[in-house]
């Protein structure tokens, strides 16, 4: 057998020649393999010729002998050339089979070869945030309004009451609809030039805006209408008094101090949380500007589509339907996130190598089984599924990435700063960023007119 390897960027590509008994019992196989399932006139079911299948399935075959001689010599030809596909994306190419000769290509891309750079005290500066009584108070503020009550009121309408309306929409192609709901003024739900009509009105008045402009999923004004709306209801927001009977019931304590400790501590916990994930994202940051090498394209895609994926279930949970225009815009918006995390992921796990750490079995089943909970499945069945489309690679690399985001936190040098110093500090960066991109475009305006000088030189001398 004959294999030549072929290096553009990331991708080899692989010729393979291979001749002799092995590729004629090979074709023999698959020849009766396809007698087995096709029906020709005037040959009885699996007693169609030979001849007469290479002949009428000649493209066919050849396809399921590469297939098949590529199933079984594969990895042993990566083995001899040293070489480890970095994802399942291999592809064919041209496939020759004359006689008992196979000649066939197979591309993959291989992982980048790239130095490891210092990660031991990544200077990291983040924001110190003492618990005040305004946050508390933010958080009692919070919690009385997602507990108020709406009260029916005969009264005008004014920013955030909670109204009931029948509207009618009949748009200038003569299409109409009708319907009933309820919204709270000052959402956003309903169009501004509805809302400005709606305001100081009350229970059964009725108003009507015309040329409201209609626009299709695409943002694109596509014809007007007229929009006649009823109100039926006015409800004004009733807020619950922070007391000890309203502490009872949303479960902080007896009385309103223990509340208080209680609210205090959930602030903590979620300073923590979000502190930590802080953390992880700018130490991320910090690893993707020190390295700019090529990454697998097969890769890309894959988090990509992960990325999209993620867009879309966030939408869908606030209630909005994502259309294919949304997500392919989306998709252009994250194709650099997704080249940084693929990048990333390669430094993660060089950085694990060089500092032994790895993931036991115990940690990926553990994982697996919080997992399952979130999901409302069994460990056994999420695993299961999760081989099944090699998807536990996720799994193994989500724990092995926290590890060593654990080691580069003890590692790296915490610079803790108060609000405005931080935003001082935030606002000198975005200022020097925008003078170096000033001189960057200066540059070749710089250059445009040393060129013009030298060629008034030239000019000059041609003249005498």
């Amino acid at each position: 057998m004959s294999v030549t390897v072929e290096e553009k960027g990331l991708v080899r590509t692989l010729t393979i020649e291979e001749k002799g008994e092995e590729i004629k019992n090979l074709i023999d196989t698959v020849v009766k393999e396809i007698q087995k399932t096709v029906n020709i006139p005037g040959f009885r079911k699996g007693h169609v010729p030979a001849s007469v299948i290479k002949a009428r399935y000649k493209s066919a075959l050849k396809e399921e002998v590469a297939r098949k001689f590529i199933g079984e010599k594969l990895q042993k030809i990566l083995e001899e050339k040293n070489l480890q596909p970095v994802s399942m994306d291999i592809t064919f190419g041209d496939v020759e089979l004359q006689g008992d000769s196979l000649k066939l290509k197979v591309a993959f891309e291989v992982a980048p070869e790239f130095e490891l750079k210092p990660y031991e005290g990544l200077k990291i500066e983040t924001i110190k945030h003492e618990i005040t009584e305004e946050d508390i108070q933010n958080y009692i503020d919070r919690l009385r309004d997602e507990n108020a009550e709406w009260e029916l009121k005969d009264k005008k309408i004014d920013e955030g009451d909670m109204i009931k309306i029948h509207y009618h929409i009949k748009a200038d192609t003569g299409e109409e609809e009708e319907d009933e709901f309820e919204v709270v003024v000052g959402s956003g739900q309903l169009r501004p030039e509805i809302e400005e009509q709606i305001k100081g009105k009350k229970a059964g008045d009725e108003v009507t805006v015309e040329d409201v402009s209609l626009f299709n999923e695409k943002g694109e004004e596509f014809g007007k209408a007229t929009v006649t709306v009823k109100i039926l209801e006015v409800k004004e927001k009733k807020l619950p008094k922070f007391d000890e009977e309203f502490v009872k019931k949303v479960g902080l304590g007896e009385n309103v101090e223990e509340a208080k400790e209680k609210i205090k501590e959930k602030i903590e916990n979620q300073i923590k949380i979000a502190k930590e994930q802080e953390l992880n994202q700018k130490i991320i940051d910090e690893l993707a500007k020190q390295y700019d090498f090529e990454v697998p394209t097969s890769l890309v895609r894959a988090e990509l589509e992960h990325l999209v994926q993620d867009y879309a279930r966030q939408l869908e949970s606030y209630g909005i339907k994502p259309s294919q225009e949304m997500l392919a815009a989306a998709a252009q918006g994250l194709e650099e996130t997704a080249v940084k995390n693929v990048r990333v992921m390669f430094v993660i796990n060089r950085i694990a190598e060089k500092e032994g750490i790895e993931v036991s079995e115990e940690e990926i089943n553990k994982e697996i089984e919080e997992l399952a909970k979130a999901y409302n499945t069994t460990a056994e069945q999420l695993k299961s599924y999760l081989e099944k489309e090699g998807l536990m690679n996720n799994i193994v690399y989500s724990l092995l990435k926290k590890k060593v985001l654990d080691l580069l936190k003890e590692k790296a040098e915490i610079v803790e700063m108060s609000k405005e110093e931080y935003e001082e500090k935030m606002k000198q960066q975005q200022e020097e960023k925008a003078e170096k991109k000033e001189e960057k475009a200066e540059q070749p305006k710089e250059k445009e007119k040393e060129k013009s000088s030298e060629e008034k030189k030239e000019e000059i001398n041609e003249q005498k």
